[in-house]
């Protein structure tokens, strides 16, 4: 029997159960291995660190009771063999679909003093740490989408305080890089009303227990933070750089039009997701790590494995088109491109909630649905 193995539980792993043909899923040997019981919801961590909203669902209601799960620690990727921490684990397919890690870029402190969003259970602690925090500066470091999303949370639950500074630091002069001029304007002035105070074009140089060294305009300055929280960059998981199979930059893999890694002798290996280096054939970059992506990848490998299974051709490489992204700016407002249409305020914090139901309902249908 096919031995299908799948690291990691997120939103490309599960895209790529869910998308299986399930006549083929129940023929073969499916392993899902994860480190935690249950999928959370990353795009929505910032909710955990904000609110301690519960973001997770148990894997045993959402996995078809012909899937095998495992729940183990993965150390190192080798040929023809996974090997984790309570097991090694063979496989005739392996779907690399691991998670991110927080990426410090190499500035000093920010490992020591900085505290990521990296997963759920690591959130409940920065969560205890807010709230414990009666006054004071929170800083966020970062005005990407992350950072601005945590930000907003923040400044919606701190609206009433006057005892709480929220600062939000930013090597670029405009916060969203993502998102058009207007967008990103609107978001920040948005943001300043509710009490946010923005540092653009300030360059970080180190962080200290109790400030930020930074660089504006070729001049250092210190920036007091009694909470600093780091959004200012992710990479790959750590695991792709432990695994000696792969050429990897910054924990990921570029990969091919059909999801195998690049100088790997093994066809049978796929990476999807965060670890995946997706390359847009218009303009030669890559794409950025999103879960809309991570989900179209899953989609894509599904199809890929459903006609190798069945020794039917696949000559169709995979291209990702950007459907449209929404950014949260706090409980009720949110800016966004859908399609071609801008998209503002209460409508576009609506429309973002009504994607995340749309996950919820594909999840807790994939039982009846494969």
């Amino acid at each position: 029997m096919l031995k299908i193995l799948v690291l990691g539980g997120g939103y490309a792993g599960l895209s790529f159960i869910k998308n299986l043909d399930s006549n083929i899923a129940k023929s073969a040997n499916i392993t899902l291995i994860s480190n935690t019981n249950f999928h959370y919801k990353s795009i929505l961590l910032h909710e955990v660190v904000s609110h301690r909203d519960d973001i997770t669902i148990p894997y045993s209601n959402i996995l078809p009771n012909f899937i095998n799960f495992i729940n183990d620690e993965i150390i190192e990727i080798k040929e023809d063999i996974v090997i984790a921490k309570n097991n090694q684990y063979d496989y005739d397919i392996l779907v690399v679909a691991l998670g991110f890690n927080s990426d410090d870029f190499g500035i000093k402190g920010v490992k020591e003093y900085a505290y990521s969003m990296v997963d759920y259970n690591n959130c409940l602690v920065l969560n205890d740490m807010i709230e414990k925090q009666t006054n004071g500066d929170i800083v966020v470091c970062g005005a990407g989408f992350s950072g601005i999303e945590l930000i907003g949370n923040l400044a919606y639950k701190f609206k009433n305080s006057n005892n709480i500074k929220l600062k939000c630091i930013e090597a670029m002069p405009m916060i969203l890089p993502m998102f058009d001029s207007d967008n990103a304007l609107y978001a920040k002035k948005y943001l300043e009303k509710l009490g946010v105070e923005f540092y653009l074009e300030h360059k970080i140089l180190e962080i200290k227990r109790d400030s930020i060294i930074v660089e504006n305009n070729g001049n250092q300055g210190e920036i007091k933070s009694n909470l600093t929280l780091w959004t200012a960059g992710v990479k790959g998981n750590a695991i792709i750089e432990s695994s000696k199979i792969f050429d990897s930059k910054r924990s990921k893999v570029e990969v091919n039009g059909y999801l195998n890694p690049i100088n790997c002798n093994n066809n049978n290996i796929f990476i999807i997701g965060d670890c995946a280096l997706v390359k847009d054939n218009k303009n030669g970059r890559y794409h950025a790590p999103t879960a809309q992506i991570a989900l179209k990848e899953g989609e894509y490998l599904a199809r890929i494995i459903n006609a190798k299974i069945k020794n039917q051709p696949l000559n169709k490489q995979f291209v990702y088109s950007n459907q449209g992204t929404i950014c949260s700016l706090g409980k009720d407002c949110a800016i966004g491109v859908v399609g071609n249409k801008v998209v503002k305020g209460k409508l576009a914090s609506i429309l973002k909630k009504l994607i995340e139901l749309k996950w919820d309902f594909k999840l807790k249908g994939l039982k009846a649905l494969l």
